[in-house]
């Protein structure tokens, strides 16, 4: 009864701190729904609900390709409608349990026995998919790098991508290493930690994901075409909106790095922090004021949540749901 309460003040915190960003940013002018307007056409609508629906399929095509390298079965469909749940989860129950959880709970109710595997395989592809984000961010500010040195904030960001790539790379390095594995060089320092059993059997599952070295390469490259598809889409809505001295190059830096921070689990599926995030750095790279982030976004969330809606539908139709109460109480 304790833990459900404590997560349910968080639950509720998180919503209330989504709201009252939305509200500040509506109040000061720094979204601009008129704009939005331009989305809701036939042909515009199609072609952005089309690219948020490709972004989710990729997205869980990597997810699959890493369920499948631990020997376990999964069509593309299958995964496809548990990662379509997961994200309405995202909307629909924010806070400490999300749409992750979700989809590798119903994941192991449909491969019983699956229950490691479900666990790692979402954390690996977070993981791995927040790294891809990282990369690109990286890659575009090297290649823009004359305007990076020009203003000193977007220099000390690129110092900071740099060292969380680098700090990636090298963590990852370890855990795929196969020489330090058969050493059980981190099993010793893993087994001096609380939960050492566990931790343990965390450490050998994640492992096993970087033994095939195409299969991490086709991950990564799967990311990238996820993230550009939503690329993409902030793309056409910020020139629909009227936002056409925008170049492309603009929206490859800032969606890379706005997105790792709606990724930060501090409000429903990024709302809020999304939009304050987009604010910040468009105005940044661009050196001018504008509500083109927030503008952007929104359409993107909007966008995403209509489509995850599909999500519901298959929801609804399991036989083996269960109420979000219980979800919440799961171990």
């Amino acid at each position: 009864m304790v833990k459900h309460t404590k997560k349910l003040l968080v639950q509720s915190f998180k919503i209330l701190f989504s709201a009252g960003i939305i509200y500040w940013l509506v109040q000061s002018g720094k979204i601009n729904f008129a704009a939005l307007k331009n989305l809701l056409t036939p042909t515009a609508a199609a072609v952005a609900l089309g690219l948020v629906l490709i972004n989710l399929f990729f997205a869980s095509e990597r997810w699959r390709i890493l369920i499948r390298s631990q020997d376990v079965a999964a069509s593309p469909f299958s995964v496809f409608k548990l990662s379509l749940i997961g994200s309405f989860f995202n909307f629909a129950m924010p806070g400490g349990v999300g749409g992750d959880v979700i989809k590798a709970y119903y994941f192991t109710r449909d491969n019983p026995g699956s229950k490691v595997i479900a666990v790692t395989s979402v954390l690996m592809d977070r993981v791995l998919g927040l790294f891809a984000m990282v990369l690109l961010a990286l890659l575009v500010m090297t290649y823009d790098f004359n305007h990076i040195v020009q203003t000193p904030a977007l220099l000390t960001l690129f110092y900071f991508i740099s060292g969380l790539f680098a700090a990636f790379v090298i963590s990852l390095s370890l855990v795929f290493s196969q020489k330090i594995y058969d050493k059980g060089v981190l099993k010793k320092i893993i087994a001096k930690l609380p939960l050492s059993e566990k931790f343990l059997k965390l450490y050998e599952s994640m492992h096993l994901y970087g033994r095939d070295g195409k299969r991490f390469i086709l991950v990564i490259f799967l990311s990238l075409i996820s993230q550009a598809c939503a690329i993409v889409f902030l793309y056409l809505a910020g020139s629909m909106a009227g936002f056409t001295d925008v170049s492309a190059k603009t929206y490859f830096l800032v969606a890379p790095l706005g997105f790792m921070a709606t990724a930060i689990p501090v409000s429903p599926a990024g709302v809020g922090v999304g939009q304050a995030a987009f604010y910040f750095l468009f105005n940044l790279y661009t050196g001018t004021t504008s509500e083109l982030g927030p503008t952007t976004i929104t359409a993107y969330q909007v966008a995403t949540f209509i489509t995850s809606l599909l999500g519901a539908f298959f929801y609804l139709r399991r036989k083996d749901r269960v109420e979000t109460a219980d979800l919440i109480d799961q171990p």
